[in-house]
């Protein structure tokens, strides 16, 4: 029974420890999607247009 009550004790040691760190993360560094900035890079280089062919 004493290991039981430990081992519940231990878990909600770890549930708690736990609990608190994600508070600490809270809000995250990320900005929000909403943003337009969704990364730490520009936007990649448009292409150039592919030329049309003019021959049949």
């Amino acid at each position: 029974m004493t290991d039981k009550k430990n081992k519940n004790g231990k878990k909600q040691a770890q549930d708690e420890k736990l609990d608190e760190t994600l508070d600490d993360s809270f809000p995250a560094s990320d900005p929000p999607s909403h943003s337009g900035v969704t990364g730490d890079r520009g936007p990649p280089e448009k292409s150039p247009k592919p030329v049309k062919s003019t021959k049949k």
